[in-house]
């Protein structure tokens, strides 16, 4: 490709992008990563494949090339990815505020969804997914539910580092209390200190708590004591080794958003 055709394939490139973001820029979401990031971004994975000795018939396995990343799933592959989620968020935008019933973001931590590092393909979402299921047939009324499971690095005062699985919901039709009650998590399954193992808050910006919602980035939280004398937490990139562990499970792990 000369000089010539490398720019009008940008500019070819930058239209379509700026297409596929008008309604995504409708809602407010300006900062929608863009087509170069993801790009960015997959290099820097099939780097770490390689830095980390990965032999690529191994990671090919769950990667591929780009149409069969694409027929496979979205996870795992940022462009994929970003399509996926710039057709999913003006169409739950949409639902959502149609949806009668007030709207509040959720994050649920459950202690059963720890592993031990090098064990994060052992996730069981189906497990989670059925757990949500159960608890939202507790409410009286039917709601609306768009969000996904995450998994971050925890690492504690001690050193000691888990992954810790967490879903992230926005759900509409639902009051706080009902929401709370419904998917309050028993005592005997909290063995370590959680600060609140179930948040329920109010929705705010409702495009951003869906784009949240829906992104699944890899990271490590790592535990200090801040200047109050209290355990606080600090987000930071996960360290490559743990990255690549994270890298390898996402194409693994769909979660249909519902």
């Amino acid at each position: 490709m000369n000089s010539r055709d490398h720019r009008n394939w940008r500019v070819i490139r930058q239209l379509r992008q700026e297409a596929d973001n008008r309604p995504l820029v409708a809602l407010g979401l300006k900062d929608f990563e863009t087509i170069d990031e993801c790009v960015s971004r997959n290099r820097q994975m099939l780097a770490r494949f390689q830095r980390t000795g990965m032999p690529p018939d191994l990671w090919q396995k769950f990667y591929g090339s780009p149409l069969e990343r694409q027929e496979n799933g979205f996870d795992g592959d940022w462009i994929a990815s970003r399509g996926h989620r710039a057709t999913l968020l003006p169409q739950a935008h949409r639902l959502m505020t149609a949806h009668c019933g007030p709207l509040h973001f959720v994050t649920v931590v459950h202690p059963n969804w720890e592993l031990p590092v090098a064990n994060l393909s052992k996730a069981d979402i189906g497990a989670a997914r059925q757990w949500l299921h159960r608890r939202f047939q507790r409410l009286d009324r039917s709601v609306l539910v768009v969000g996904g499971f995450e998994a971050s690095l925890r690492v504690e005062l001690n050193s000691g580092m888990y992954w810790a699985g967490h879903l992230h919901l926005v759900v509409a039709g639902a009051e706080n209390e009902e929401l709370r009650g419904a998917l309050e998590i028993e005592r005997r399954y909290i063995t370590r200190k959680y600060a609140r193992p179930v948040t329920v808050e109010p929705i705010g910006d409702l495009a951003r708590r869906l784009g949240y919602s829906t992104k699944r980035l890899g990271r490590q939280n790592i535990a200090y004591i801040g200047k109050n004398g209290r355990q606080q937490r600090r987000e930071l990139p996960l360290p490559t080794q743990r990255q690549v562990e994270f890298d390898l499970w996402l194409p693994t792990s769909p979660w249909e958003t519902s």
